[in-house]
């Protein structure tokens, strides 16, 4: 069959007399196959187009220059010249052993057949398959781990409090005991102080207070304090002001700065599911990659097979068509098909911009949206927030923030802090892939085209002591089944003060006003005790866990998923 390859390559393509230019084709393919060549689809221009990749790794953009490669490397063996095709013929009497290919076996209904797309190589022989052959590869399928701290650092910022002032002090925005003043509607000042990382210490009484209080202290009821709080250094900026002053200086990233999370290979290096490299087989519309049995298939699939989120949620059918033909929830992220759609006689949804796959997914989008950004009550001097980053850039590299630059400044500010607790308790965490800070990417809500680095739907919920923000959560909502609380911390010197609990409860409680039935986690294994007979959770089971792989789920190395219940209001 290496006459194939030469045969193709010599006549560009086009059939032999009596033969069909697709067998001729296929004739070429199966051979390169057969010789541990590798394929797979890449995105170019909106476009998939299929790549050739040499047991030595080279990458080949179309088929006649694979097939070059093939002969020149087989010449080149034998010193060139038609030796090469003769020990190519000798080759293909005893070819490589091609991976197995049987009928396709769906263990789990939640991933489907796909439509019967004709195969560009035979059936028995189509690799869909990435393996990692030598250390310039496997060096990149490193699974995400996390791990939890078991003291301070020494000597860093974290022994500091985490409110706003002391951010504002680190990023050099106002000095330490800086003289402040907080204002009244004329202007003038109703009460002096200076800035301290815990608050603003009153010149009358010298007593710190947190900013609500100060300006409570100073007897106005705006409810502004960030806005009437006023450095008495000539310059007139507010906390505000510094505060914005801050942001854009973060905020403002040149394009050319930012990392392309793209993978040059057209598909992932790590499965989705579990985070772990090997073998793995790729979908055929989006850069995914998974293990076979970690999706519930017992073989790889003939033709053309689409991952779960890839596979509309009423056919359970995915296509290589564009986008154009599928509708994403807002909220679940589920896609359907617009043709099904119409079909289901209940939708009355289909074809808005905002589209949500159902009642309660709006009904949770338009809750949380409501919760974000408003402080709740939970305990004396304790309050809890949830929030989102509002800020999206555009094209120049800039930030556009819908709800107004002091709401997003004051936001950005928080979430921040956030971070900074989320670095006091665990150690960095970079995707082996991108090098990117996963910490980072899922409290900023950083987006990505690969759905497991796609982190857009992660909301932050934190509880605040005075304004020292002491405890930290990220939580995604998938819909009604199941909301994930992927990362939590709290100080170390505010642990074992109930902190923690006070977070999670009111977390589960506002889940539960919203209809969302189950809670789940991934535990590293010396917290499994605590959240089991503390919190209430239980282990999940691998099946239990295969009826929720059509979400995107946050995990990490060596992590125990563990689940619970919670008790709906709707």
């Amino acid at each position: 069959m290496a006459d194939a390859v030469f045969n193709w390559y010599k006549n560009a393509g086009t059939a032999e007399p009596g033969t069909k230019r697709s067998e001729t084709t296929l004739q070429a393919k199966k051979h390169l196959s057969s010789m541990g060549w590798v394929f797979w689809y890449a995105q170019k221009n909106g476009r998939q187009e299929l790549r050739y990749q040499s047991p030595q790794g080279k990458v080949y953009y179309t088929l006649k220059a694979a097939c070059k490669g093939y002969i020149d490397g087989t010449s080149g063996a034998e010193g060139g010249g038609g030796g090469g095709m003769a020990v190519a013929v000798a080759a293909d009497l005893e070819p490589k052993k091609p991976l197995k290919r049987k009928s396709l076996t769906q263990e789990n209904p939640a991933f489907p057949k796909s439509l019967p797309f004709k195969s560009l190589q035979p059936p028995k022989r189509r690799k869909k398959l990435r393996k990692q052959e030598n250390q310039a590869k496997t060096r990149v399928i490193k699974r995400a781990s996390i791990r939890i701290r078991e003291d301070l650092v020494p000597n860093s910022s974290h022994r500091n409090p985490r409110t706003v002032l002391s951010w504002l002090i680190d990023n050099n925005a106002v000095s330490i005991l800086g003289k402040v003043y907080y204002r009244n509607k004329a202007g003038n000042p109703l009460m002096r102080g200076r800035i301290t990382r815990t608050g603003i210490q009153c010149d009358c009484c010298f007593r710190v207070f947190a900013l609500t209080a100060f300006e409570a202290h100073a007897g106005s009821t705006n409810h502004r304090p960030a806005a009437n709080i006023i450095l008495d250094d000539g310059s007139g900026r507010s906390l505000s002001d510094c505060r914005r002053q801050v942001h854009d200086s973060m905020m403002t990233i040149p394009t050319s700065a930012k990392k392309d999370d793209s993978n040059p290979h057209g598909s992932d290096d790590v499965c989705s599911a579990c985070c772990d490299g090997g073998e793995l087989i790729c979908c055929d519309r989006c850069p995914s990659a998974f293990h076979v049995n970690c999706v519930g298939l017992k073989e790889v699939p003939d033709g053309d097979w689409f991952c779960p989120s890839c596979c509309c949620g009423i056919c359970c059918i995915g296509t290589v068509t564009d986008d154009d033909n599928f509708l994403a929830c807002q909220q679940c992220e589920c896609k359907f098909h617009i043709g099904c759609l119409k079909l289901k006689e209940s939708n009355e949804l289909a074809g808005k911009n905002n589209w949500f796959c159902s009642h309660s997914c709006e009904n949770i989008f338009s809750g949380l949206r409501n919760l974000t950004g408003k402080p709740i009550p939970v305990g004396t001097n304790l309050t809890w927030t949830l929030l989102k980053s509002k800020a999206s850039s555009n094209a120049d590299g800039y930030t556009d923030c819908p709800d107004g630059l002091d709401s997003c400044a004051e936001n950005h500010s928080k979430l921040n802090i956030a971070l900074d607790v989320m670095h006091e308790c665990f150690e960095p965490s970079k995707d082996s892939y991108t090098g990117r800070d996963l910490v980072e990417a899922v409290i900023f809500s950083k987006g990505s085209k690969l759905k497991r680095l796609n982190f857009k739907g992660f909301y932050i919920a934190v509880l605040e002591e005075n304004d020292d923000l002491v405890s930290v959560a990220t939580v995604r909502v998938h819909g009604d089944i199941v909301a994930e609380m992927s990362l939590v911390a709290t100080r170390f010197s505010h642990r074992r003060r109930g902190m923690c609990r006070a977070l999670v409860d009111e977390l589960e409680k506002n889940l539960a006003k919203l209809g969302v039935q189950k809670l789940i986690l991934p535990a590293v294994p010396p917290a499994v005790d605590t959240w089991v007979n503390g919190f209430g959770f239980s282990h999940m089971t691998s099946d239990e866990r295969s009826k929720l792989l059509q979400y995107n789920l946050l995990d990490f190395q060596g992590s125990i998923m563990c689940q619970k219940p919670l008790k709906t209001e709707l």
